[in-house]
């Protein structure tokens, strides 16, 4: 089975953020995933920072997501997997924000899992998120980022998974376990004791996961978890196949090469690159992930691209041969090869091309548009997708254009021309949060050359982890910094 993960962290604008969606955008999008042989969704609805005791905004889009769920499997045949993080629910501020505007760490309690009383907490506000959603297939929980709680051992994060997926079962008794192994339970502490006595101006903190971690929570998960349980899992070097095969696991693997189709957290860029996606799908055979394979997107109307590459690739395998012209057909009819063009370029350094396509689309901005079988991923107008590619390319090219600037005066021009771009963009979507990505390269980097105190005051805070919080509203921060010493 081909998946998408329906990313929820990040609040922003309608329609790049999918925590702003309505059912009818919902339809939308599944409609097209549909299109292109997608048979089943992960959503994050974000209860992890969301009060035990649902508020009415939470009630609402609770009761409307499962309107989706009941969609996505009576009318389109897909799939429903929820995500539900191990130890993690909204603390007392929590209440305090609507659903679509709650920042996720200034709403986040860390339940420690030794405090029975505290476990018995998270249960009984877990209860009352899940019942509006309760039919959905599987309940997710992954080991690590957001949740963690220094001192906690594999076998407390089992505990965690297999008390959430009871409360689920009473209330679904076919609802499936699905572990995320993603860094490990007992690896993510270690990185959050490290961060505990990070200083500024340190390194960012690093470490590599140990495989012992995820071999010990797979083999506590076969003692105690109930059928049915599968896993998802990576094939980079943290060691997922390997424990997967050493227990005789192979069989329950679905692959998720996180931040394939888009990085996460990033700043939101339409990203396009063919042989990226064509060289990690050779690695994800679908023989040895027989559960099928998970992609995951954070803005998911700006990454078709890459949405399609990997179903191409997925579904066919070495038979793939992806056309982006038939697909941009797919999208507006008759002009599939203009779309094919921008997309190819945008990353591609050729600013002066990318200028030019930019002007080109923008020419068929308020034309009548044919819709195609895959227009269900635009979630809204053909105009709106136009104009975003156009703004993405300039973007792109300011961003190119910043990052190869040679000397302090052309860096500083470039990021005033940066700006010129960037500001509108960034106004569009309403992002504010921290990233990574293309935006850190194209801006971030250059930023830090010019020695402004106030602006590395800002970039300071990428890097501080031990309250994730004050990067919240970060990236006009950052704006305003370089725009007042450029």
């Amino acid at each position: 089975m081909l998946g998408m993960y329906i990313h929820m962290h990040w609040s922003y604008r309608h329609p790049y953020a999918a925590r702003t969606w309505t059912p009818a955008d919902w339809h939308s999008y599944l409609t097209g995933l549909r299109s292109l042989g997608y048979e089943w969704v992960q959503v994050w609805p974000m209860l992890d920072a969301m009060p035990p005791e649902p508020t009415a905004s939470d009630l609402v889009f609770l009761r409307q997501l499962g309107e989706v769920i009941r969609t996505a499997q009576d009318e389109l045949g897909m799939r429903v997997a929820i995500v539900s993080c191990p130890n993690t629910i909204g603390n007392e501020r929590s209440g305090g924000y609507s659903f679509a505007e709650r920042p996720y760490f200034a709403c986040e309690w860390k339940i420690d899992p030794g405090d029975p009383a505290a476990v018995d907490a998270l249960l009984a506000g877990r209860r009352k998120q899940f019942a509006p959603i309760s039919h959905a297939d599987a309940v997710v929980v992954i080991d690590s980022d957001p949740g963690g709680y220094s001192g906690s051992t594999n076998e407390q994060f089992v505990d965690l998974m297999t008390a959430q997926i009871g409360v689920m079962r009473e209330l679904n008794p076919a609802s499936e376990l699905i572990y995320w192994m993603h860094f490990g339970w007992e690896n993510y502490n270690r990185f959050w004791e490290l961060t505990s006595r990070w200083q500024p101006g340190d390194p960012p903190v690093h470490f590599d996961p140990e495989p012992r971690v995820f071999q010990e929570t797979l083999a506590l998960l076969k003692d105690r978890a109930p059928e049915p349980w599968s896993v998802l899992a990576n094939n980079t070097p943290w060691g997922h196949r390997e424990a997967t095969e050493a227990l005789g696991l192979a069989g329950r693997r679905c692959g998720l090469p996180y931040g394939l189709i888009e990085g996460e957290p990033t700043f939101p860029l339409a990203n396009c690159n063919p042989a990226l996606i064509a060289n990690t799908m050779r690695g994800y055979a679908r023989a040895e992930y027989p559960q099928g394979f998970l992609a995951n997107a954070q803005t998911h109307v700006l990454q078709l691209p890459h949405t399609y590459l990997v179903a191409e690739h997925w579904l066919h395998g070495a038979a793939a041969r992806p056309s982006m012209t038939a697909f941009g057909e797919q999208i507006i009819p008759g002009l599939g090869e203009l779309i094919a063009s921008a997309w190819g370029s945008l990353e591609g350094g050729e600013t002066g091309r990318m200028r030019e396509l930019a002007s080109k689309l923008r020419r068929h901005v308020g034309e009548p548009h044919a819709s195609g079988p895959s227009s269900g991923l635009l979630v809204g107008s053909a105009d709106r997708f136009l104009e975003d590619l156009a703004m993405n390319l300039d973007v792109r090219a300011g961003l190119h254009e910043a990052a190869q600037a040679g000397s302090d005066e052309g860096t500083q021009a470039a990021l005033r021309a940066l700006m010129t771009v960037l500001r509108p963009y960034q106004k569009r979507l309403g992002f504010v949060d921290a990233y990574g990505g293309p935006l850190h390269a194209g801006l971030n980097q250059p930023a830090a050359r010019l020695g402004d105190p106030q602006v590395n005051a800002v970039l300071a805070d990428f890097d501080d982890w031990r309250d994730p919080s004050v990067r919240h509203g970060i990236l006009p921060r950052l704006l305003d910094a370089v725009e007042a010493c450029s």
